[in-house]
């Protein structure tokens, strides 16, 4: 049974990052929101099939004029609530009053440890400033599951641990997950530039890791096969994937996507055939084998 929903409730986005995987469909969909009466009819049919787990997503989510509404719908109806956010809304005292009492786990975007450096790959001014001032605001809230989410290209790599010591002084903060770019939208115009080759994770990983757990906090990694990990593969995200169908804009309706493994856009190359590990790992993303080839894979031996 599949009991994780996934919702692109709007697209719309108040940022404009370099990287972003939505971009294409944000440009296509621009302004359709999903209407109330969509939402409502997705709800109850994914609750009556099972679904307790809602994550609203989007573009921003924070910018559908209904999501208090939508909140508290999941929320009668059994959901846990999942919202993933830039903080930009966040950031306002009362919208964040209102709306984070309905959420039961919040993921906000946190790409720098300064303005100068989360702004450039957000392309937003200001958009530190209201990331801040969203943490501060969710930090509040006692019962809320507070989460981050760091996009790593090479732009912000030299200032990974520097990000990270920011995002674990927060108080409340108890997941972090680094991502590899996703080779989808503005990630795939620009992936050869972006994505951070192999090896780097494999030298860098471990005291990554170490930090998160000296204050408290788990380390997830997104994109990556398990050997590029080296002897952290236990902080692969792909190790607890769990089974989601995600509704989104889809032409003139909605379209269901299932998603039973962490497999989107990725593929295991003949080198990874002889990798003991192959049954347990997603693979690598098409892009990266065409941009890089093969280049730092090590099959894992028995």
């Amino acid at each position: 049974m599949i009991r994780r929903l996934e919702m692109h409730l709007t697209y719309g986005c108040v940022q404009g990052c370099v990287f972003c995987s939505e971009s294409s469909r944000l440009a296509r969909f621009r302004g359709a929101h999903l209407r109330a009466a969509e939402v409502a009819r997705v709800l109850a049919v994914k609750r009556r099939q099972g679904c307790d787990h809602l994550t609203l997503t989007g573009g921003e989510p924070t910018l559908h004029p209904g999501l208090p509404a939508v909140l508290a719908a999941a929320r009668r109806l059994g959901f846990k609530t999942y919202v993933t956010s830039n903080g930009a809304r966040l950031a306002e005292a009362g919208y964040a009053r209102l709306v984070l009492p309905l959420i039961d786990e919040l993921c906000l975007s946190v790409h720098g440890d300064d303005a100068e450096l989360h702004d450039s790959l957000t392309r937003c001014s200001g958009s530190f400033g209201r990331l801040r001032r969203a943490l501060a605001a969710a930090r509040c809230r006692r019962k809320l599951f507070l989460l981050t989410n760091t996009v790593v290209t090479r732009r912000n790599w030299a200032r990974l641990e520097a990000v990270l010591r920011f995002i674990l002084a927060r108080p409340g903060v108890r997941h972090c997950l680094l991502s590899q770019v996703a080779p989808e939208g503005r990630g795939a115009q620009d992936y050869g530039r972006q994505a951070v080759p192999f090896s780097w994770w494999r030298r860098k990983l471990p005291a990554l890791a170490r930090l998160a757990e000296r204050r408290g906090a788990v380390l997830r990694v997104f994109g990556l096969p398990l050997c590029a990990l080296g002897k952290r593969q236990d902080c692969s995200n792909d190790l607890y994937f769990s089974p989601r169908v995600t509704v989104e804009r889809g032409g003139a309706g909605l379209r269901e996507t299932v998603s039973l493994r962490p497999t989107r856009r990725r593929v295991q190359p003949p080198l990874c055939l002889r990798c003991a590990l192959r049954q347990d790992c997603g693979g690598v993303f098409r892009r990266h084998l065409a941009e890089f080839g093969t280049a730092g894979l090590r099959p894992m031996r028995p």
